[in-house]
C-alpha cells in the first residue's frame, strides 16, 4: 500500500482537531492529583470524553514514542528504535535522533542533516488534504519535510555546532581533568574587574584542519553580585543567581560566511571563585543556521511574535545540574521559562486558529521529573528528607502548570473542536543501574581482550575491549541488545536463523532470571524478540533483543555506549533519579478527550488515525485504530 494512499468519507466530525502533548505525565500522579481537586480542568476535560492510560511504545522512550504518535505505526515502520542506534559497519553507537548528510560535500544549508523518521505524519495527510495545519515543537521531525504543513521541530534539533547541545562553564577555580565535565570548562583569570574569554562556535575548515570559531567575550565585574558583558559590542548584564537575556552572537565562517546563534548566562558566583554557566549555543530562529521549520520562514515568523527562545531539541539543561554547574533553582527557572516560550507560541497560533489541525507539545514536565523524583522515593540512594521537603513541590507544581495552559486551551473548544491532551509515557524511580554488557560477559555471550578494573573509564566504551571473534552478543542504547551475525556485523560470528534463534532464547531464558545481589528483587520484566514486537520495512535496522526492566531498574549509562564495567549493578548516584525506559506495561501514559471513545485500552498510536477520522479521512497501513 502506498504511504500516502488515504481515504476520504466526506463527512468529517469536526471542523477544528486540537492536540496537547504533555511528556510524562504519569497517569498515577495525574489521578491522584484530579482526586485531589489540584488539576480542576483535567477534571473538566475528563467530565467532558474521558481520561485512561494509555499504552506507550517499546520501548518507553520519547523519541519512540512520539514517532509511533505522529506515524500511527510501530517502530518497523517509522525506524526510531532508540535515542542510539548502532553503526553496522564497526558497531559503534550512533545518535538516533539525528543524522547528518554525508552527501552535502558543499554544506548547503537545507541539506545539512537527513530525516530520522521514516514515513508521513497524520499532519502530512491533513495537510495535503487542504486542511490547515500547524504542529509545534514535535519530536523527530528535524530535518522537517518541506510542505504545506507549518511546523517547528522539536527533540532531534542540534545547537549550531550541529550536535545536541554542550554547554559552557567558565571559572578561575582549578578543575579535575578527571571530574565528570571537566570538557565543558573554560579556565578564567580575572585581571582586576575584567576577565577576557571567548564563545566557542562551529569547525570552521582551515588548511589541515578544523578549528572552532570564536567570538571574543568580554566580562566586567560590577560587585560581589553582578558582571556585564560584551559579545560584540553589545553590553548585557548579569546578576547573580539570575538568567541573562538572551544575547545573540556572529561566528565568522570563512569568505563571505556567518552563522549567529544565541545564547543565556547564569552567574553563579563572583567571590571567592569567579562561575558563570552558559547555555549551549542554540540556533537563532531570526537567523537559522540550519531548517529547523517548514515552510523555512516558519521559526522566523515565531520569533517575530515572541521573541528569542530555545531551539534546541532539548534545552532543558539536566547535565548542568548533574555535574553541579547550575543549580535547582537555576534548572526550575530555566523550565519555567522554556515553557512560557512555547507557551507563547501557542497562544499565537490559537488565537488566529479557525479551523483545521493544531498540535503542540510541552517537555519540561519530564525533564523535571528525571531531576526531582528522588523526593517521590525514600528508597532511593540518593533521598534526602530535607531535599525533599525543599524541593517535593516541584513535580505536582509542573502538572498544576500544565492544567492551567490546559485550562486557556479549553477557552477555544466549543462544539466543533475536539480536544486530545496525552503524554507519550508514564514515569518511575531509576535506583539500580544494569551493565547489561557486564551481564553479557559473565554468562559467556560476549569476551573481552583484558580484565576490566576500576580505572577503565566507562567500563571499556566503545567496545574497546570486546574480542569480536569471540562474541555472540552486545549491547547499547537504553535496552537494545544485538546479536553479532555473520555476514551483516563486520565479525559476526552467529549464524542468522536457527543459530541466532537459539542464542537469543538462550539470553531470554537467563537474563529474565536476574535479581539485585543486594536484595535479591527481580530486575527484569522481559526480553522482548524483534519480531514479536515489531513490523514494516524498517525492522531489519531494530535490535534483534529489547530488555524491559522492572521497576527501580534501568540500562546504566555506560551500557548505552558499548560500556562493560566492573560490577553487574550498582546504585543511581546521580540526580537524574526518575526515569522510564523499564517495561512498558509500567509506564503507560495518559489520553484525556472531550468526546468518549470507543475503546477502553487506547495506545499512543490510536492517535494519528483519530486525528484523521475527526476530519473524515483514513489512512491505510496505520497500526493504531480510530478511538471514535
Amino acid at each position: 500500500m502506498q504511504e500516502n494512499s488515504v481515504r476520504t468519507t466526506g463527512n468529517p466530525k469536526y471542523k477544528r482537531v486540537i492536540l496537547i502533548g504533555m511528556d510524562g505525565l504519569d497517569p498515577k500522579i495525574t489521578a491522584s492529583l484530579m482526586e485531589q481537586g489540584q488539576l480542576p480542568n483535567f477534571v473538566k476535560l475528563k467530565q467532558m470524553g474521558g481520561f485512561s492510560p494509555m499504552a506507550t511504545s517499546n520501548p518507553a522512550q520519547s523519541p519512540v514514542a512520539w514517532a509511533s504518535i505522529a506515524t500511527g505505526k510501530n517502530p518497523g515502520h517509522h525506524g526510531i528504535f532508540d535515542f542510539l542506534g548502532r553503526r553496522i559497519s564497526d558497531y559503534m553507537p550512533e545518535l538516533a535522533i539525528l543524522r547528518m548528510n554525508p552527501k552535502n560535500v558543499f554544506a548547503k544549508r537545507e541539506a545539512m542533516f537527513l530525516p530520522v523518521m521514516h514515513g508521513n505524519a497524520f499532519w502530512d495527510y491533513t495537510s495535503d488534504n487542504n486542511i490547515p495545519s500547524t504542529i509545534l515543537k514535535w519530536p523527530m521531525t528535524f530535518q522537517p519535510k518541506q510542505n504545506r504543513a507549518k511546523l517547528y521541530s522539536g527533540l532531534g534539533v542540534p545547537d549550531i555546532k550541529g550536535g545536541l547541545g554542550r554547554y559552557a562553564f567558565y571559572t578561575t577555580k582549578d578543575i579535575s581533568k578527571n571530574e565528570e565535565g571537566s570538557e565543558k570548562v573554560i579556565k578564567v583569570k580575572a585581571n582586576g574587574n575584567s576577565i577576557k574569554t571567548f564563545i566557542s562556535g562551529p569547525n570552521v575548515a582551515k588548511l589541515t584542519t578544523r578549528e572552532a570559531a570564536k567570538v571574543d567575550l568580554n566580562i566586567t565585574i560590577t560587585g560581589d553580585s553582578g558582571i556585564e558583558m560584551d559579545v560584540d559590542g553589545r553590553k548585557v548584564r548579569a546578576d547573580k543567581g539570575q538568567w541573562s537575556e538572551w544575547i545573540e552572537v556572529k561566528f565568522k565562517l570563512g569568505l563571505m560566511k556567518s552563522a549567529t546563534g544565541i545564547v543565556k548566562f547564569y552567574l553563579n558566583d563572583v567571590n571567592p571563585e569567579f562561575e558563570l554557566y552558559m547555555t549551549p549555543v542554540q540556533i537563532n530562529p531570526k537567523d537559522p543556521a540550519f531548517v529547523i521549520s517548514s515552510p523555512d520562514e516558519y521559526v522566523k515568523e515565531l520569533a517575530e511574535q515572541v521573541g528569542l527562545f530555545y531551539t534546541l531539541g532539548m534545552p532543558e539543561d539536566t547535565k548542568a545540574v548533574e555535574e553541579g554547574r547550575t543549580d535547582e533553582e537555576a534548572f526550575i527557572t530555566m523550565c519555567d521559562e522554556i515553557v512560557e516560550e512555547q507557551e507563547k507560541m501557542l497562544w499565537y497560533e490559537l488565537n488566529k486558529f479557525k479551523e483545521g489541525l493544531l498540535a503542540s507539545a510541552f517537555f519540561s514536565t519530564d525533564r523535571i521529573q528525571h531531576i526531582f523524583w528522588v523526593t517521590k522515593d525514600p528508597s532511593h540512594p540518593l533521598y534526602d528528607k530535607a531535599y525533599a521537603e525543599k524541593y517535593g513541590h516541584v513535580i505536582d507544581d509542573y502538572s498544576r502548570k500544565m492544567d492551567r495552559i490546559l485550562g486557556e486551551v479549553m477557552k477555544h473548544v466549543d462544539d466543533t473542536t475536539a480536544l486530545m491532551v496525552f503524554s507519550d509515557h508514564g514515569f518511575s524511580t531509576f535506583r539500580r543501574t544494569v551493565n547489561i554488557n557486564t551481564w553479557l560477559v559473565q554468562n559467556g555471550f560476549m569476551t573481552l581482550t583484558k580484565k576490566i578494573t576500576k580505572e577503565d573509564k566507562d567500563g571499556g566504551g566503545l567496545f574497546q575491549f570486546v574480542d569480536w571473534k569471540k562474541t555472540s552478543a552486545y549491547a547499547l542504547g537504553f535496552g537494545s541488545i544485538y546479536l553479532n551475525i555473520k555476514g551483516r556485523e563486520k565479525s559476526g560470528i552467529v549464524g542468522a536463523g536457527e543459530e541466532a534463534d537459539a542464542v537469543s532464547n538462550d539470553i531470554i531464558e537467563k537474563f529474565t532470571k536476574l535479581t539485585d545481589p543486594k536484595d535479591g528483587r527481580s530486575a527484569v520484566r522481559n526480553v522482548y524478540k524483534s519480531r514479536d514486537i515489531y513490523s514494516g520495512e524498517q525492522t531489519a535496522n531494530s535490535p534483534d533483543l529489547v530488555v524491559g526492566f522492572e521497576d527501580g531498574f534501568r540500562t546504566s549509562w555506560q551500557t548505552a555506549i558499548g560500556g562493560a564495567p566492573v560490577d553487574l549493578m550498582e546504585d543511581n548516584l546521580k540526580k537524574w533519579t526518575g526515569d522510564h525506559i523499564i517495561d512498558p506495561s509500567i509506564v503507560p501514559g495518559i489520553l484525556l478527550t472531550n468526546f468518549q471513545i470507543n475503546n477502553s485500552e487506547p495506545g499512543l498510536m490510536d492517535i494519528a488515525p483519530t486525528v484523521l477520522s475527526c476530519f473524515g479521512m483514513t489512512a491505510e497501513g496505520m497500526d493504531g485504530k480510530t478511538l471514535i
